[in-house]
């Protein structure tokens, strides 16, 4: 019995406090293939999070996870009812019915300002750790516009509580150095050779996958039409087979065959 007592407990999530929420597309899929899906986002977002008196601190939305800080005192109410309302409104925009998100979502609650701080500046890292972007201001779809900064186009759709960050940080330079200079700490990027890799960014990627589609949906390809995005893909952006897989949610293991016949050569 104690046993079992322990294992409950070591389960149970954290409902109140200072939270980093992190989750991404099932099978790591692509999300957000256009601004619309964005922007919907971020409003039922504020919605959800006005409704329950929580308080947004930072968010960054890439194009296959999202992460986001706030403080709340019902997280699971809170993203379990947003999640589920959000995927949705996407499933019936592209005629779907697969989960959207990998569930359960993860959380993590922050309890000293150090903390909140590495985990806010870890967020806004994100793009530029992803090779996206050098500097944060040119990824669009994060908070960090929210700062220091008069004109928002963002701030039509969700809202964000810049208090703590602005307290610390008195002017967009000092935050750039901070977010620029940021290391965290994670085994992951300490890997040998990780600094000197680059890969293709994920939105460059998805605007070809676009232009390619001209208003059609991913979804309405067929096996020969799937077969010849996967190998034009390749061809033309040098994607990565994992790029590949999560841009058109086809599974690894097809797309390294697809290519493999194609090209003879394996990733």
């Amino acid at each position: 019995m104690e046993g079992k007592r322990k294992s409950s407990n070591k389960l149970r999530r954290i409902q109140s406090g200072n939270i980093h929420v992190f989750f991404r597309g099932n099978s790591r899929n692509t999300v957000f293939y256009d601004d619309i899906e964005r922007e919907v986002f971020l409003k039922k977002l504020k919605s959800y999070s006005n409704k329950l008196e929580s308080r947004i601190l930072a968010f960054i939305l890439m194009d296959n996870h999202v992460h986001i800080q706030l403080i709340t005192n019902c997280l699971s109410e809170l993203f379990s009812n947003f999640l589920r309302d959000y995927s949705k409104w996407y499933n019936s925009r592209k005629g779907l019915s697969d989960k959207l998100f990998k569930s359960p979502f993860s959380s993590a609650c922050k309890y000293s300002d150090e903390w909140i701080l590495n985990s806010n500046l870890y967020i806004l890292n994100n793009p530029i750790k992803a090779g996206i972007c050098k500097h944060p201001s040119e990824y669009e779809w994060s908070s960090y516009h929210f700062h220091h900064n008069k004109s928002n186009p963002l701030s039509s759709f969700i809202d964000v509580d810049t208090r703590f960050i602005d307290s610390i940080f008195k002017s967009k330079e000092e935050l750039n150095e901070a977010i620029l200079n940021f290391q965290p700490d994670i085994g992951e990027l300490k890997q040998k050779g990780r600094d000197k890799w680059t890969k293709t960014p994920d939105s460059t990627i998805n605007k070809y996958l676009s232009n390619k589609l001209n208003g059609r949906s991913l979804f309405a390809l067929n096996k020969e039409e799937t077969i010849n995005m996967i190998i034009s893909l390749r061809k033309e952006t040098d994607a990565s087979y994992s790029q590949i897989a999560s841009i058109l949610h086809e599974s690894y293991e097809y797309v390294r065959r697809v290519l493999t016949a194609h090209f003879g050569v394996t990733n």
